[in-house]
């Protein structure tokens, strides 16, 4: 059976090649495509936190940092560019607050948490967050984020071929 052998131009495969490791040898490309997408998705990050700290509010000033202020300072952009995860996405981080375990994911839910009540009062109340707190401004932006996501890659991706 004959078979066809393709062979690339020696002088341009060498290039390509060259290219490429100069591109995925260093760190500051991984550090430039870092920081586009943090800013790519910071308007969801910054919607998030809006919605957030548009919730209402009641109780006590208890002298602790106030709930919606530190699961705010918890949303953030990740970016990860190796491994069987890469990618980027906006993530709410978990934290224990005074023992209120989970704080962002039980602020976003339908159901609620129970907890007793400040003061010397021995009475437990149903407190509930703002459900879609985090989904609901996610939601909408993503085509949005996800398109801007893609110029940022294409655009890495233009950079490389054009050196080679």
């Amino acid at each position: 059976m004959d078979g066809i052998i393709v062979e690339p131009d020696h002088r341009s495969f060498a290039q390509v090649t060259r290219a490429l490791q100069e591109e995925a040898d260093g760190d500051a490309w991984r550090a430039e495509l870092a920081a586009e997408l943090h800013a790519v998705l910071e308007p969801g990050v910054t919607a998030v936190r809006g919605a957030l700290m548009g919730m209402a509010v009641g109780g006590l000033d208890d002298g602790h940092e106030p709930l919606r202020q530190a699961v705010a300072a918890n949303v953030e952009s990740v970016v990860r560019l190796d491994g069987r995860r890469a990618g980027a996405r906006i993530r709410a981080r978990k934290i224990a607050l005074r023992g209120f375990s989970n704080a962002p994911k039980r602020l976003n839910a339908r159901t609620g948490w129970r907890h007793p009540v400040f003061g010397d009062v021995d009475a437990w109340v149903t407190q509930r967050g703002a459900p879609g707190w985090f989904d609901d401004p996610l939601r909408r932006l993503r085509p949005q984020l996800a398109a801007a996501a893609a110029r940022v890659l294409d655009n890495r991706a233009r950079r490389i071929s054009r050196r080679a």
